[in-house]
């Protein structure tokens, strides 16, 4: 797959990507707040498969809310050469056991959680290849029962993971 690099903004790229989920996580009493270093605004990157990896984030914080609602965060923050932007929720979380089988293509934790959450089990997965083919990374935190992390890195620039 090849990337389409430009300089874009995050913040507006972020804010661009919550409008998405706004009404999504309103109907599920999910509220959205972001924590936004000042000290990253440009990035080079694929705006399209970056805001493709915030949109999953984003939908799956919203879709693992617990039935009271909760809170999803958004936050960036530079370290070093590379940005690092973190999802963070006050779902249902993820069972220590099943968290390696997350970014697995078809994968999905289990069968009760399929029926209760639709979706492909993709979602994560090419989350996963987009942000690699970036030079970056991605992993996760969760407690179960309490919510989740997810957090990615890109490089700051695009000759960085030539």
């Amino acid at each position: 797959m090849e990337l389409s690099m430009e300089k874009i903004s995050l913040p507006a790229l972020i804010n661009e990507s919550i409008v998405l989920i706004t009404e999504t996580a309103a109907r599920h009493y999910v509220t959205v707040k972001e924590e936004l270093d000042p000290e990253i605004d440009l990035i080079e990157c694929d705006m399209l498969r970056v805001k493709q990896v915030l949109f999953n984030l984003f939908s799956n914080a919203v879709k693992f809310s617990k039935s009271k609602g909760g809170t999803i965060t958004i936050r960036t923050k530079k370290e070093g050469d590379m940005a690092v932007i973190s999802v963070s929720d006050t779902g249902i979380g993820i069972k220590e056991e099943d968290i390696g089988n997350l970014f697995k293509k078809f994968e999905q934790l289990d069968s009760g959680f399929s029926r209760k959450y639709s979706g492909t089990g993709l979602g994560l997965a090419i989350s996963k290849k987009l942000v690699e083919l970036h030079g970056g990374r991605i992993w996760v935190e969760s407690r179960y029962g309490e919510g989740t992390t997810f957090t990615f890195s890109l490089p700051l620039k695009e000759e960085l993971y030539k």
